[in-house]
């Protein structure tokens, strides 16, 4: 039994198998997922589990070199962004885009997405993996 870190099997693969500048999606409930996309679903209840209770764990064991945001975020859900700015590793690049060009990156581009139960707008975001060297 594995003794601590992310417990869930499907979320270590997908962190094991990011290369240099792949892409992983932690996504609120309503970002519209392509069928041909890994998708982990930990979504519960509406709000739970929230973006932040993934995007910790995963920052833990991911190393990210930029985060990509909707650029919609910084009007509709400011306070999610100052709090999502605050826990991402201090020195990364930080850039948005327009939601259209979110979505399409998710659904042509990711690795994978983690979808969770989190239900404030636009509160997804997108990691590029670094490395550690």
């Amino acid at each position: 039994m594995k003794k601590n870190g992310i417990l869930n099997n499907d979320i270590c693969g997908l962190i094991g198998s990011m290369g240099h500048t792949d892409l992983l999606v932690i996504s609120d409930s309503g970002l519209p997922i392509a069928d041909d996309r890994l998708r982990i679903d930990v979504s519960i209840v509406g709000g739970k589990p929230g973006v932040f209770d993934v995007l910790e764990p995963v920052l833990e064991e991911l190393e990210i070199e930029k985060a990509i945001f909707s650029e919609e975020i910084r009007t509709v859900s400011p306070k999610t962004l100052e709090e999502t700015l605050k826990r991402l590793p201090e020195g990364i690049e930080v850039e948005f885009v327009p939601h259209t060009r979110f979505k399409e990156l998710t659904n042509t581009k990711s690795k994978g997405v983690i979808r969770t139960g989190e239900q404030i707008p636009y509160s997804s975001v997108m990691l590029v993996s670094g490395v550690t060297y």
